[in-house]
């Protein structure tokens, strides 16, 4: 048998030859036939749903995995509202009264899900420290209602409430900022400390059985660090006691909520799970709606070693972990529908995979992340994430969470929309990515020391091109993020030709790097500060400003980083001559080779119109060390020669890339300026 065509079906027969007309039951039961082939065979799965987690191997490798049709393949189990039950004695105490005639209770346990699903409730949150009381680390079981996530039950319902005041901090990592605590990472039970709640939490918590009891999640100390604790709270004193520490201490003011307490189950939306019991309890929008509650531990289609597969139309859905997870070489995934996944759409590690014309949603962490590459020999992984669309995602972990992430060495994000995120769009590290055309809007919404591009802390990370995006409204009323953010010493970058819109926080914003070039780019509205280029490395050293705990000395971090790439090996030194250059000597601070000066960069050729006329904030280092000129500020579309009927290509449409590359300025390789 080669080069077969299989066929699946939700009424087939696994005992079938696979045929259209007698098709399988189960895409596992096609892909053993499959394996049987001795040439790439092709599976087309007909409409319907499919509860199944795919294992893929070298075995498989060149197979086609289709549909032409509606087929979901889900995590989940699904319950419709006429099969839950109302709400009885004396599990209704734990309720607000007014809500046990809302309140639909499932027995999960009658629907065959496991104890070890449910009995645990793991911590939520980038910065979350559990992992040092020995808290096992998993994703959690989630109940989504007519495809939408629902949230455990909580208090305040919407937006935070504030810590009062912080008694103890506990044993944090860094407090105060930039004070990092040696041996820290070793530290096993680090004293967890004490906050003050607030008057109106402490009034709230009167109301719970189990005040002892509760979880708390917020931003304790930063607004790009979140993280989640079980604590106590005193409802006589306010005086709330996390479990764990936070990470890098907290602050009065700082914006945290309490949930999975029964006592808040009190609009539409929530849920709370007796883990004692195993029944799930939720509160619906409406009374014909349909719940899934996610089961599957595992990706549901995980590649280890196959190459070359191809999986085009599926849904996959309701996955307590990433919906797919990949590692091999030359895979496509194409018009995929990712949602509802406890981790990301997608985790794809390898050389030349593709994830194209997909849409990505209501994830609890990111979008796509593609690893491929190798640095020490500046080989790229020509891995591609194109033309998906990717929004409201980290709905459950909030910070770093992009929608398509990149690492290593020559990946591409392109032609992308993301958006609705509270945190950034694209992160990367490594060398050598390029990121284009793509549509980035309504992002870092929830952070404001956050870019919707974002990368850092790396003074060997050259050679990636950030080139026209269009890149529009980020930020909220209460936080200025900002629109292309290279942090803390990153260098080596080039952007040009992009357009950015209503930035409420810088346009660019630029750590102290070097060898950086923000060249014929587009600023438009009243952001904080157009272009905003710091020396804080160098202020560091010398004037013992905050970012010297990273570089002031021979063993700081970005030292480390520096001394593990092969800067000066024969790749590196043809592709980057200026890192070949750099040197180490301390006793000249201001040799223009010194890595802490914001040599070699260029901030040229950009428009800017900002109703104040403003630029932004260049440090006197940046004008010494690199070049600064050319740029054109205006305060209006008017006074810079065109009306706003002009700035029409703004708006995403057919044609978007060509407008938007006729507009944006001539093209330039990274590192290497126009004359």
């Amino acid at each position: 048998m080669s080069g077969a065509r299989f066929f699946v079906a939700p009424d087939g027969d696994n005992a079938a030859p696979g045929t259209r007309e007698r098709p399988f039951a189960t895409i596992a039961a096609a892909q053993a036939a499959a394996r049987r082939c001795d040439k790439p065979a092709v599976v087309e799965v007909l409409a319907g749903t499919y509860r199944e987690s795919l294992m893929f191997d070298a075995s498989d490798s060149g197979d086609v995995y289709f549909t032409r049709e509606n087929a979901c393949i889900t995590g989940g189990i699904s319950v419709p509202y006429a099969s839950t039950r109302p709400v009885a004695a004396p599990a209704a105490a734990r309720f607000p009264p007014q809500a046990v005639p809302r309140i639909r209770g499932i027995d999960l346990a009658a629907l065959g899900v496991l104890r070890e699903e449910y009995e645990t409730l793991y911590p939520i949150g980038r910065y979350s420290t559990g992992e040092k009381y020995g808290m096992p680390s998993g994703w959690n079981i989630e109940v989504f209602e007519d495809g939408r996530r629902m949230i455990p039950a909580r208090w305040p319902n919407e937006e935070f409430a504030q810590l009062a005041g912080v008694s103890d901090q506990g044993q944090p990592a860094e407090f105060p900022p930039q004070c990092y605590h040696e041996g820290w990472d070793e530290l096993q039970h680090p004293r967890p400390g004490a906050y003050l709640a607030g008057e109106e939490a402490r009034r709230r918590a009167a109301r719970w059985h189990r005040p002892d009891d509760v979880w708390l999640y917020g931003y304790f100390y930063w607004d790009w660090a979140d993280s989640s604790t079980p604590a106590s709270i005193d409802p006589d004193t306010g005086v709330l006691t996390p479990r764990f520490v936070s990470r890098f201490g907290a602050r009065a003011g700082a914006a945290y909520y309490f949930y999975d307490i029964p006592e808040e189950l009190d609009v539409p939306g929530e849920y709370w799970i007796d883990r004692a019991t195993g029944m799930l309890y939720l509160y619906p929008h409406r009374k014909d709606g349909t719940f899934s509650i996610s089961v599957a531990r595992g990706p549901l289609v995980c590649l280890r070693g196959a190459c070359g597969m191809t999986f085009e139309g599926f849904t996959l859905t309701d996955v307590r972990a990433s919906a797919v997870d990949a590692q091999g070489d030359g895979n496509v995934f194409r018009r995929l529908t990712i949602r509802n996944a406890a981790e990301h759409g997608a985790v794809i590690r390898g050389f030349r995979n593709v994830m194209e014309d997909c849409e990505i949603l209501h994830t609890g962490c990111g979008g796509i992340c593609l690893e491929g590459g190798d640095r020490a020999t500046l080989t790229p992984g020509e891995n591609e994430a194109r033309d998906n669309r990717i929004h409201d995602f980290a709905q459950t972990y909030r910070t770093y969470q992009a929608g398509v992430a990149l690492s290593g060495v020559g990946n591409r994000c392109a032609h992308n929309e993301i958006s609705s995120a509270p945190h950034v769009a694209v992160w990367y590290e490594g060398n050598e990515h390029v990121i284009e055309y793509n549509h980035i809007h309504d992002v870092v919404l929830a952070s404001g020391d956050a870019g919707a591009v974002y990368s850092g802390f790396d003074w060997a990370a050259h050679g990636t091109v950030i080139r026209y995006n269009f890149i529009e409204r980020v930020g909220s009323e209460a936080f200025a993020a900002n629109g292309i953010y290279w942090d803390d010493g990153l260098s080596g970058q080039t952007a040009y030709g992009n357009v950015l819109s209503d930035v409420r926080g810088c346009a660019f914003l630029v750590g102290g790097g070097r060898d950086n070039v923000i060249r014929s780019n587009c600023i438009l509205g009243a952001c904080a500060s157009p272009v905003w280029y710091d020396a804080r490395n160098r202020d560091g050293l010398l004037n013992g400003g905050w970012a010297g705990a990273s570089c002031s000395t021979p063993d700081a971090p970005h030292w480390k980083k520096l001394r593990a790439v092969p800067r000066e090996s024969a790749v590196w030194r043809q592709k980057y001559p200026t890192l070949a250059h750099l040197t180490c000597d301390f006793s000249d601070p201001d040799d223009p080779d010194f890595p802490l000066n914001p040599a070699g960069s260029a901030v040229e050729g950009n428009v800017i119109i900002h109703p104040e006329k403003k630029f932004g904030s260049i440090d006197k280092a940046v004008r010494r060390y690199s070049r600064i000129e050319a740029n054109e500020v205006y305060s209006s579309a008017h006074e810079a020669g065109f009306d706003e009927a002009a700035l029409g290509f703004l708006s995403p449409r057919e044609g978007f890339d060509n407008d938007l590359k006729n507009h944006a300025g001539p093209e330039c390789g990274p590192g290497q300026p126009e004359e």
